[in-house]
């Protein structure tokens, strides 16, 4: 709704009282005009802020909103009608999630926003970027749960010998991906593919580095997908976690109470953790630690 539709549709809803109480009209009346002034001041100063922003993060921001765009096939004003998806229950069933989550249009979208300002996403990123100087020239990667691709589009831009695979349950971020792989034209090093990154089909000892960030909180059997990507992993290969801490979402399957218990299960598959470190990141619910590892396969 445009705001001068709002005013007539907000006028007329009084004009049904005034002739009969109108100073109670009057009352409503100026008690909400003096809210709608409040919003409006706030939306003005938000917009401020909004505009002393560097050209940086300007840049940033219409890079990553045209690659939604582009890759979901959708448009500024469809992106904002997207629904979050409501059917979810608290039993966090695999399937179920799979089927009215992973399967919607709405997913890789969402995720792929999280890249334009959502801390820990700009964080795993940064993770990453800070670790890809262990590899060597034409390293072969494995994303598991590549989502909307962002991260796999950012490692083969590192370096134009370097080439992905990667699986992910969804068809919509196999779709959406492999879009945004060929925006950024990249997408002739990279093999994508529809799979659960319990049951992979590469072969044992592939894979230079497997990336498996925000994946394994995933399955309720985070060991199992572990120990997949290890398999695939070779050995002197290096593999780059993240995972969150007390972070009770629908469609995380595994709660992982501490950073201790995300240790604990890299030591008992049998990595030798290089670098591990935890950030706390605050939610409208509360806050939340976020940890992450650069392991190699002995």
């Amino acid at each position: 709704m445009y705001y001068p539709e709002f005013e007539s549709a907000f006028e007329a809803q009084f004009q049904k009282h005034t002739a009969s109480y109108p100073h109670a009209v009057e009352y409503h009346r100026a008690r909400f005009n003096q809210t709608i002034q409040y919003l409006l001041s706030s939306i003005l100063e938000q917009t401020d802020t909004l505009i002393q922003q560097s050209e940086t993060k300007w840049a940033h921001t219409e890079e990553i909103v045209g690659d939604i765009l582009y890759s979901g096939e959708i448009t500024v004003e469809q992106l904002f009608a997207l629904e979050l998806p409501t059917q979810l229950t608290a039993d966090r069933d695999f399937e179920t999630v799979k089927t009215k989550l992973y399967e919607t249009k709405y997913y890789p979208i969402s995720e792929h926003l999280n890249y334009i300002s959502f801390p820990p996403a700009l964080e795993r990123k940064a993770f990453i970027g800070k670790h890809l100087n262990c590899f060597k020239e034409k390293s072969h990667f494995c994303d598991l749960g590549f989502g909307p691709g962002v991260l796999t589009a950012f490692i083969l831009q590192q370096d134009s010998s370097w080439q992905t695979k990667g699986v992910d349950i969804s068809q919509y971020c196999l779709q959406h991906a492999q879009r945004l792989l060929r925006k950024k034209e990249v997408s002739e090093r990279s093999a994508l593919s529809i799979g659960d990154i319990r049951s992979l089909h590469y072969p044992d000892d592939t894979f230079d580095g497997v990336i498996a960030v925000e994946v394994l909180e995933h399955i309720p059997d985070p060991e199992t997908g572990l120990l997949e990507a290890m398999r695939v992993l070779k050995p002197g290969g290096y593999l780059i976690t993240a995972l969150p801490v007390q972070l009770p979402l629908l469609m995380h399957l595994y709660d992982f109470d501490s950073p201790d218990e995300v240790l604990a299960l890299y030591e008992k598959v049998g990595l030798k953790i290089i670098d591990f470190e935890t950030k706390k990141f605050q939610r409208q619910s509360g806050s939340f630690i976020d940890t992450f590892a650069l392991s190699v396969k002995p």
